[in-house]
Order: structure tokens, then sequence, then C-alpha cells
């Protein structure tokens, strides 16, 4: 379970970014970017599993979030980043594949959400 204070650091930055997102998506920072993604991964799979995120957001997205945590050197994401993808191998729906496998892939985000959102927020932080 994500400690209080970094679900609150997520949705709170998160929110303030996608204003910033909808008012013109060019402006986000690298590392806004990356929190931004993080934060779409993060909401979705806290309301309806992984497989949420996909059905709203989809593969693109996905990838857009991958480049994003790559491009800020977030470690802690890869190791997520590779389980997920030995999951969704080159399907064309993740959502389906998710749904197919259940709870362990629908909930596998919870293994690593606190790492890697506190390491998020501290690259946040040094980049203030």
């Amino acid at each position: 379970m994500l400690a209080w204070d970094l679900e609150d650091w997520i949705t709170d930055v998160g929110a303030d970014l996608v204003e910033k997102c909808f008012a013109n998506a060019s402006s986000l920072t690298t590392t806004e970017s990356a929190v931004y993604e993080i934060w779409l991964l993060d909401i979705e799979a806290r309301n309806g599993g992984v497989s949420q995120y996909f059905c709203n957001h989809g593969i693109q997205q996905w990838a857009a979030c991958q480049a994003a945590a790559v491009a800020v050197g977030l470690s802690s994401f890869r190791a997520f980043a590779d389980a997920l993808n030995a999951i969704i191998g080159t399907a064309q729906d993740p959502y389906e594949v998710i749904r197919a496998q259940g709870e362990p892939a629908e909930d596998l985000w919870y293994f690593y959400q606190s790492g890697v959102i506190q390491e998020l927020r501290e690259i946040h932080q040094n980049a203030l």
C-alpha cells in the first residue's frame, strides 16, 4: 500500500500537471512529463487495475510512459515495465491480455508503486 504522503504527493502534483498539460502540453518539462505519465498510470491502476489504464489510454500511452521514465532515469520503473511487458508481449490489445491474466496482472503495479513514486518525487524535487 502506498504511504499517505506519497499518495497525496502524486495526486496533488498530477492534478496540477493535468491543468498545465491541458493549457499547453508542450510546456511540460521532461520531469513534469514523467510525473504526468506515472500519475496517469497510478490513478488508473488504483481506480480499476492495470487493465483500466490500457482500456482508457492504450498502448501508445504506455510507450510514452516508458519513454518518460527512461528520460528522467527512473530506475525503479524498469522492473515494473519489464514485468508488465512480459505479460502483454506483442498483444495489440493489452487490456484483454491483462483481464485474462486476472488479479496478478491487475495488481502488478502495487508491487512497484511505492518505490517508483518515492524515486519520482525525489527526481521532481531535485528538478525544482
